[in-house]
């Protein structure tokens, strides 16, 4: 009995030293912000309706951890249908159901990552979708300052009539 007591640590040790891909990138930081890990600005950004990390290798060995955030979409959406014209209302444009933006990292050999691409999909209630990629670094500073991207507060009559129209070109190009 002595001889399992002394030899599980050991071995607890052994399997548990390395980081998982995904604790690379969680535990790392940014050049443009060096005050808190990706891991706390993402997991505590409060845009982010439900949120999961994920990591993958491609069909050439290229190791990606993917942080993906479905956006609090719902009330910024009603109080857009609230101030748009009837017109915008049954065009079906402001149908929104979801937005989610994913955030890849590339893994590099030596256990360093970078950004590498974010993508950004809206759903609309009918099932069309459009998904388009975005800057990098600049999403990503967004969810560091903890901004909101559907903010309510902000919509006022013009506001939302520019955004009918944003959404209605957007809709325009989805499948």
């Amino acid at each position: 009995m002595k001889r399992l007591w002394l030899t599980a640590p050991l071995i607890l040790s052994l399997t548990g030293c390395g980081e998982s891909d995904i604790d690379i990138v969680k535990n790392g930081v940014m050049d443009f912000n060096k005050t808190i890990t990706i891991g706390n600005a993402l997991d505590n950004w409060k845009s982010c309706e439900s949120s999961k990390w994920d990591s993958f290798q491609t069909d050439n060995g290229i190791k990606v951890v993917e942080f993906s955030c479905k956006h609090k979409i719902s009330s910024f959406m009603d109080k857009m249908k609230e101030l748009s014209s009837e017109r915008d209302r049954n065009s079906g444009a402001l149908d929104v159901t979801t937005n989610t933006q994913t955030f890849q990292f590339t893994l590099n050999q030596d256990s360093t990552f970078q950004i590498d691409n974010v993508q950004v999909k809206n759903t609309w209630a009918d099932g069309t979708s459009f998904e388009d990629s975005q800057r990098p670094v600049q999403s990503l500073q967004v969810a560091y300052a903890n901004e909101l991207n559907f903010d309510a507060s902000i919509l006022n009559k013009t506001t939302a009539a520019q955004m009918a129209y944003v959404f209605a070109g957007i809709k325009a190009r989805a499948n």
